[in-house]
């Protein structure tokens, strides 16, 4: 049996915001982070609003914590409110979709798992969530994950759950038309990333096929026409995002995430720019597997011969956002060797390995990431 997890309503489009005039919850929570507030975004979610108490919570960071996390559940426990409102990227919305379950319910946030039954714990659904993404990448606002940072052991964490997924999603074109470029870059690499993992997950069905089809397609012809600052094509790409997120959100990532959690935690690379880093290596490893010929299909889809010319165009793509294409343009050969084992033994322990069509083994993974770090082919 397969099951297909999305919002109840996806509102899209240059005037979504409007849809939250006929919102009538009293006691409304809105979750952000400190740039939400300076770009206005924030007064501008309130103002369309008609609650008579709104409390905002904008401590959240890039790649948040689960002490930042806490300290949004016990905002929300004295707030009581009737509406959670996620304003920012994929850092606010996973903080908010962890606080809606939290305020509720006296769990570990490890505890919260796709087989966790949160009704029987107590779980009431008091809060209604709306997330507004203002960034095209993570998906967050369709999926029902949420990564959170542990700070003491430098991993991270992704408690899951179909209770995560927010009610509705709006994709008001307006929070993303002054995205930085960098973040641009970022956040369309993320979505890319999301869109090719779900597509050869080993959970991959019909329904989710379909979406990441049609993101591929959508972010190879805008990206870079986004990055450039090209508005219709930055829209498209926010609708992409969310596209992407339905497809993987509903047959998961694979070993490009669990490359990208592990050095993107430990080394504090942005999330899309870490697993955007890893795809193409990963791809790589997948053609000594039965899954190339699915890798094929997708780039004779986009009009490439096979899954060798796909990747080498992504390794442009990569380029061509003045992104980093192997990790020794992060870091040094002297930090990269000082954290190799614990890079290895955090990416086998990572949840989307399990998902990947080809796992890897210890000396495996070791030699990605020797391969990733001088920029060579994987050719085993």
């Amino acid at each position: 049996m397969w099951t297909f997890t999305s919002p109840r309503l996806i509102v899209y489009g240059e005037d979504a915001l409007s849809f939250l005039e006929g919102e009538k919850a009293v006691r409304v929570l809105i979750v952000a982070d400190e740039s939400m507030l300076k770009l206005g975004y924030v007064d501008l979610v309130k103002n369309t609003l008609k609650a008579e108490k709104i409390e905002i919570f904008s401590e959240v960071e890039p790649e948040p914590s689960i002490e930042t996390t806490l300290k949004c559940v016990e905002v929300a426990k004295k707030l009581q409110p009737e509406l959670i409102l996620a304003v920012g990227g994929g850092s606010v919305i996973d903080v908010a979709k962890a606080t809606r379950i939290l305020m509720e319910l006296e769990i570990d946030p490890i505890a919260i798992t796709p087989f966790t039954d949160l009704f029987e714990l107590g779980y009431r659904r008091k809060a209604k969530f709306i997330a507004i993404p203002t960034t095209s990448g993570t998906g967050a606002d369709v999926t029902w994950t949420s990564i959170l940072t542990d700070k003491a052991e430098q991993r991270k964490l992704t408690p899951a759950n179909r209770e995560m997924v927010p009610d509705i999603t709006l994709l008001d074109y307006r929070f993303v038309a002054e995205m930085p470029r960098r973040l641009v870059a970022g956040s369309g690499m993320d979505a890319l990333t999301h869109a090719i993992e779900g597509f050869v997950s080993v959970w991959r069905n019909e329904f989710s096929d379909a979406f990441c089809e049609k993101a591929v397609e959508i972010i190879m012809e805008n990206l870079e026409k986004s990055y450039k600052g090209d508005l219709e094509a930055r829209a498209k790409m926010h609708i992409a995002a969310t596209m992407a997120g339905l497809g993987f959100g509903n047959s998961q990532v694979g070993l490009a995430h669990s490359f990208g959690h592990t050095f993107g935690a430990i080394f504090k690379l942005h999330h899309g720019v870490s697993v955007g880093l890893f795809l193409p290596y990963v791809m790589q490893f997948y053609l000594k597997s039965e899954i190339k010929s699915r890798i094929d299909l997708l780039a004779r889809k986009n009009g490439f011969q096979n899954a060798e010319e796909l990747i080498c165009r992504i390794i442009d793509l990569i380029k061509n956002l003045q992104l980093p294409n192997k990790l020794s343009e992060i870091v040094s050969r002297e930090e990269f060797g000082d954290k190799l084992e614990s890079l290895v033994m955090n990416t086998l322990n990572d949840s989307s390995l399990g998902m990947s069509p080809r796992i890897p083994d210890y000396d495996q993974v070791k030699k990605i990431y020797e391969y990733a770090f001088e920029g060579k082919w994987i050719d085993f």
